[in-house]
């Protein structure tokens, strides 16, 4: 007899704030379903927020908490088991998954309209499984203001350069500047980010031949020849920053070009509204006596910016790192998650972003800002920090 004879449309059940993800179908046999699709998802993002990193954990978290569900769900049959919710994430397609977290921002009435936005890759290194490669995002980083505002993944025979158009389509780049490493440094993306009224700061590397030579050539015959001391200032600009941390001393010299008159008319051609090109060289004195130094060179739709806030554009780019990706792995042990199944490691991973989004959206409480955990602890503790965390009230 089928689990519901009635054929109830449980295929729903959004509450309100949550219509964004009603765009998903419901990937599950109707006749035999005894739970809301919609419902399953908030107790899922719910459990996240206060900490839960288990399927098991979810069903536990949400019987505990399901006087409070009962305020915002109608629970016809209860609190799901946790094979149910393994179920609904191994069935929903990831694409369809991810195109949520733009469109619940907006919902929200986020929106970027300027600022720096980081655009990098990870894998999730537990997702691997037998002869399959692990499961790979590219993700779009809102670096001033903390969020994830998009996600699309890596096919399993493809890389991140197909990815990333797909992922700038999603966005207003209006006003934007748009960092990529060496990666997506493709003339078709450069094209595209200008199309859409945005900027971009491109590393280079080897992967583009001529025109790293082209560029790397520029800076060593200037410098040898000249020094940073003799550069035209209307047509050069330099900077320099120190630092210390983690036990290091980083010097960090920068050299824009903002003349390209010099450069190959074919290359340039090549590469849309290009204005400038950067040098970034690093020293780092390390522990015992030890020193790196490494050079990077990049290229830029910023005509004007000078090097020092050229500078801050670069090194802003590892906030997708630093305040990302490390604190995914660190603190969601997203890279510790063993999700076996393509499709529910990558709806796991859109739905940590979307919680990280939520705890970085609010706002700082008391005179020290509270750790990521002390937070999921409070959400867990506190129904109505997690209401407004939920965006309910």
């Amino acid at each position: 007899m089928p689990r519901n004879p009635n054929k109830t449309d449980y295929s729903l059940g959004f509450p309100e704030g949550f219509e964004a993800f009603a765009s998903i179908p419901d990937p599950r046999d109707g006749g035999n379903t005894r739970h809301h699709f919609g419902e399953i998802l908030f107790m899922a993002f719910a459990a996240l927020l206060c900490g839960v990193r288990s399927y098991e954990l979810m069903e536990e978290f949400c019987e505990l908490k399901e006087s409070w569900l009962r305020k915002w769900l109608k629970l016809p049959n209860g609190i799901p088991c946790a094979n149910t919710f393994s179920r609904v994430f191994q069935a929903i397609e990831p694409a369809d998954f991810a195109r949520c977290i733009a469109a619940h921002l907006d919902a929200l009435g986020f929106a970027v309209t300027a600022g720096q936005i980081a655009i990098d890759g990870k894998a999730l290194r537990g997702s691997r499984s037998g002869e399959l490669s692990h499961v790979h995002a590219v993700s779009a980083w809102a670096c001033e203001a903390g969020i994830t505002l998009a996600q699309a993944f890596v096919g399993d025979k493809s890389n991140e350069i197909t990815a990333i158009p797909e992922l700038l389509a999603m966005l207003n780049l209006k006003g934007a500047v748009v960092t990529i490493d060496a990666m997506g440094t493709q003339r078709a993306i450069a094209a595209a980010i200008v199309e859409k009224e945005g900027d971009y700061v491109l590393c280079v590397k080897g992967n583009q031949g001529r025109l790293h030579d082209e560029v790397r050539d520029q800076f060593d015959f200037a410098l040898r020849q000249l020094g940073t001391t003799k550069l035209d200032p209307a047509r050069w600009s330099v900077a320099r920053t120190d630092g210390t941390g983690h036990d290091r001393v980083e010097t960090r010299s920068i050299v824009v070009c903002h003349d390209l008159s010099w450069m190959d008319a074919e290359i340039r051609a090549d590469w849309k509204d290009i204005r400038s090109v950067v040098m970034v060289h690093r020293h780092t004195l390390l522990g015992a006596g030890k020193t790196r130094s490494e050079t990077s060179y990049y290229i830029s739709s910023l005509g004007d910016m000078r090097a020092e806030a050229m500078l801050a554009y670069i090194r802003g780019h590892w906030s997708i790192e630093n305040r990302c990706h490390w604190v995914l792995d660190a603190i969601y042990r997203e890279d510790h998650n063993q999700t076996r199944d393509r499709n529910a490691a990558a709806n796991l991973g859109t739905l940590r972003r979307m919680s990280l989004n939520a705890h970085n959206r609010m706002p700082a409480e008391g005179k020290k800002p509270k750790s990521l955990p002390k937070r999921e602890l409070r959400a867990a503790q506190d129904e109505a920090y997690l209401e407004k965390l939920l965006s309910l009230m």
